[in-house]
């Protein structure tokens, strides 16, 4: 407002000249008022006003419905996925490979020593029996035995037409003998009720990797001849690291295709079409959070336990845990976490009386990182906290062998899924901050991540980082790829938010998917399932994991109409 300053009289008019000049001064006043209302909307920051603009405010803008320009095939698959024959179908092979107990083991030895991984002969068996036109119009290749490579090859090559991947996973979460006992129908049976398809993978990932070759089924009979290279990969371990089908599957295509080398990946999504603010969105996670499992080890001396020491190894390590937890890591909605986009979209085209005023004034200083705003805004949404900031659970414990001894050494483990804005190096420096100073008060050496430390040390706090990755890089939503999808989603997905407009925004996958491998082939890496996730994404994970048989056919039109789309713009 300085600029209006100067126009301010030296002397302040008295009564009666209020009087005889009183409609110029009430013009004045009236023409002050009109530019101050000026430049406060056209100031920075702009608190609220471009948050109440609805579509006019450029914000989280939608892409028209994309239909492919070759009618002809979008119209086979349209009619072969509507009719009830494919259905039946396609139903029937889900419930069958369900019926595949390709579970994944954290214990697992090498693949070839270990006989639990034979199992995944049988998934592939059963894919080329019941998929012979793909595999006759695909290469096949295997990465480390169990790690899938189907290639449909396009025209025109890779170095002038990039090619498409889609990825998904064979191994499924185990379902111990003691919970089986639990599910309404026995988790791998494949249980089709007419309405829901049950079972261990129905949606993480059978169902997922089912539809994606059905896609290629779908476009190879219907006698299209795509210009860009199709890729489907099929890991083996996704559930517990993925790196004896995930890496070796990326390495073979980063050798293939090298740096950039890739146009798309799809992989599946903590999320798909959801309602929320009483609007469908389809949420599409264009970045994952960072992983970190830290070790914790207290060592001693032991001895009897009729002489104990005023703190042993588990009472200073329970000090540990409880300096831990009292100290969690700060919750911060920036613009760089993709659900910042979300909330965008949420102020933007939810109902104005379901989106919550008071996140929708402190988003426009978030906006420009006001810090305060940031952090009340991460307060205010506290049941979605994990989105916003790196969380901690100490899932391990070990420590003594018998009641009348004193332990020589206790140990934690602690998962953490790092937030978008930080990295493991700032976690291990505040991991290290809480726990020295325990380790000096207890008279004990210290040994921080960086530091040589043996188990067998004594008198010693000692820390470990396991399984480190960082934040994974956040996905284009300008970019072409993003476009495509989005304009994808309009045109397939439309029926499942038939009571408004479905908006497609950018989110934020808080778990990890075999993409974390992926990173160098391309930044277009898109999380996404093309159905209603409920209830815990339809209970994947847990007991009685389902899926919608009605979302669940039409998945291949989906897959069918993104590739038949990034074909359509090959030159």
């Amino acid at each position: 407002m300085a600029e209006h300053s100067s126009q301010r009289r030296d002397k302040s008019p008295g009564i009666s000249s209020w009087f005889v000049h009183g409609t110029l001064v009430i013009g004045l006043i009236s023409a002050f008022i009109a530019v101050f209302i000026k430049s406060f909307q056209s100031s920075s920051p702009p608190v609220l006003h471009k948050y109440t603009l609805g579509t006019d405010s450029g914000i989280c803008q939608q892409v028209p419905k994309l239909s492919p320009r070759n009618k002809q095939v979008e119209q086979y698959v349209r009619e072969k996925v509507d009719s009830e024959e494919y259905q039946r179908e396609i139903i029937n092979k889900l419930s069958a490979i369900i019926r595949i107990p390709s579970e994944s083991y954290d214990d697992l030895g090498p693949i070839g020593e270990d006989d639990r991984w034979n199992v995944f002969f049988e998934v592939q068996d059963y894919i080329k029996v019941n998929y012979p036109t793909v595999f006759e119009n695909v290469a096949l290749d295997h990465a480390n035995t169990h790690g899938l490579i189907l290639t449909w090859e396009g025209s025109v090559p890779p170095s002038e037409a990039k090619p498409i991947l889609m990825l998904a996973h064979q191994d499924v979460v185990p379902v111990l003998a003691e919970n089986v006992k639990d599910w309404t129908h026995p988790p791998y049976e494949g249980h089709y009720d007419g309405e829901i398809i049950w079972g261990r993978g129905a949606t993480d990932d059978k169902g997922y990797l089912i539809s994606i070759i059905e896609s290629l089924d779908l476009l190879i009979k219907s006698g299209f001849a795509p210009k860009r290279t199709v890729i489907l990969a099929f890991g083996c371990d996704e559930e517990i690291s993925g790196e004896n089908c995930g890496r070796p599957i990326s390495d073979f295509l980063h050798e293939k295709y090298g740096d950039d080398g890739i146009y798309l990946i799809m992989d599946e999504g903590s999320t798909g079409i959801q309602r929320e603010f009483d609007q469908s969105f389809a949420l599409v996670s264009i970045a994952e959070k960072g992983y970190l499992d830290v070790v914790i080890n207290v060592s001693s001396t032991g001895g009897h336990a009729s002489n104990p020491p005023d703190h042993n190894v588990i009472g200073i390590l329970s000090e540990i845990v409880v300096a831990i937890e009292n100290h969690p890591f700060p919750g911060k909605v920036t613009p760089n976490n993709p659900m910042f986009r979300f909330l965008e979209c949420g102020a933007i085209h939810a109902p104005e009386s379901r989106f919550p005023m008071a996140v929708r004034r402190m988003l426009g200083p978030a906006a420009q990182n006001d810090s305060f705003s940031q952090e009340q805004l991460a307060r205010t949404l506290d049941d979605m906290r994990y989105y916003f900031q790196t969380s901690q659970s100490v899932g391990k414990i070990n420590g003594g062998v018998k009641i009348n001894a004193i332990p020589e050494t206790a140990s934690i483990m602690v998962n953490l899924r790092l937030a978008v804005e930080t990295s493991i190096s700032q976690v291990m420096a505040h991991y290290e901050s809480l726990v020295s100073p325990i380790a000096k008060k207890r008279g004990m050496a210290f040994g921080g991540f960086h530091s040589p430390c043996s188990l067998t040390d004594k008198r010693k706090v000692c820390m470990f980082g396991v399984d480190a990755l960082e934040p994974a890089p956040v996905s284009p939503v300008d970019a072409e790829p993003y476009r495509i999808l989005s304009g994808t989603i309009k045109n397939v997905l439309k029926p499942l938010a038939p009571e408004d407009s479905l908006i497609v925004t950018p989110y934020l996958m808080p778990a990890n998917t075999d993409t974390k491998f992926f990173w160098a082939l391309t930044k277009n890496i898109y999380r996404f399932t093309p159905v209603n996730l409920v209830e815990n994404l339809n209970r994947a994970h847990t007991t009685d994991e389902f899926i919608r048989a009605d979302e669940f056919v039409r998945e291949p039109l989906f897959f069918a109409s993104l590739i038949l789309n990034a074909d359509d713009i090959v030159g």
